[in-house]
């Protein structure tokens, strides 16, 4: 007669999907469920140290979840590959914890499938917490993959993507690549619910004039759909709205500010700049509409 296999306890569970989401190990194990070792997998030895001399098992659960969050994003772990930048690793966390999130309806046993839908939606918030932090602070967690530095946001693409841009080419070829990222279902919508202005202003202003870069030099016959479909879904937003009204650049001041310099330097001006009528030589844009 076959041997039922063991029941596993909540604790295991828990163990196993905080392990799943957030790609950590703290018993040295690099292998998957299915016993598939994985690289990016990585083993926080001196969070399992402290663990144990607190006296608890090595099992990972929702009371250490944002401490072993905070150690896997303070070092640097090369093995990780793409996910050794900050953004992309909390990215890929929060789109781990939906899939988890699917399987735990399937869960016959309903006190344990609230309780695992509990750990889940606390992944989610902290990952989304963690990226607001890691974008309007870009040196905290900062890895050698890590776009700090670069002057682009990695929030930017995901907002191209969820608009239906990315793969969008202007008449000669130029375009916003996103390089295939796509935001996970629900991800931008939670980041920007936060009640907390100062948490997510630095942020969108950090966007408009990123999006007012892009749009700067591009004619009629460029991909301008990309930054204008972005700029649409932030100021639809009522944070995103606030943001972009008390930038300094929203109506510059100076003494000798008219209405060119305000198309060239405000940040809804190169919107309206884009025209089919041809312009001053010193103010072409590209492609060359003649």
């Amino acid at each position: 007669m076959a041997t039922a296999k063991p029941q596993r306890t909540p604790q295991e569970v828990e163990d196993i999907i905080i392990r799943k989401i957030f790609h950590v190990t703290i018993t040295g194990e690099s292998t998957t469920t299915t016993g598939v070792t994985d690289s990016r997998i990585v083993y926080l030895e001196l969070t399992a140290a402290e663990i144990l001399s607190e006296g608890k098992d090595l099992l990972l659960s929702r009371d250490v979840m944002e401490r072993v969050l905070i150690d896997r994003l303070s070092g640097d772990f090369p093995t990780a590959g793409a996910e050794n930048s900050p953004f992309q690793y909390l990215l890929g966390c929060y789109n781990r914890a939906h899939d988890e999130g699917k399987k735990i309806v399937n869960m016959k046993d309903k006190n344990l499938r609230s309780e695992m839908e509990t750990v889940v939606k606390q992944a989610k918030k902290l990952c989304v917490s963690y990226c607001r932090i890691h974008l309007a602070n870009p040196e905290l967690f900062a890895s050698q993959n890590s776009n700090s530095g670069t002057g682009r946001s990695p929030l930017l693409p995901l907002i191209i993507s969820e608009c239906g841009g990315g793969g969008g080419m202007g008449v000669f070829g130029s375009g916003s690549d996103t390089g295939g990222v796509k935001s996970p279902p629900g991800f931008l919508d939670e980041f920007f619910r936060d009640p907390d202005f100062e948490s997510l202003d630095r942020i969108l202003k950090g966007l408009y004039e990123e999006l007012r870069g892009n749009v700067m030099k591009i004619s009629v016959l460029g991909n301008f759909q990309d930054s204008l479909r972005a700029l649409l879904f932030l100021v639809r937003l009522p944070v995103g709205a606030k943001s972009l009204v008390s930038h300094e650049w929203w109506i510059p001041k100076g003494v000798y500010m008219n209405g060119r310099a305000i198309e060239m330097t405000s940040i809804l001006g190169p919107f309206f700049h884009i025209s089919a009528l041809p312009d001053q030589t010193f103010f072409k844009s590209n492609p060359d509409i003649g």
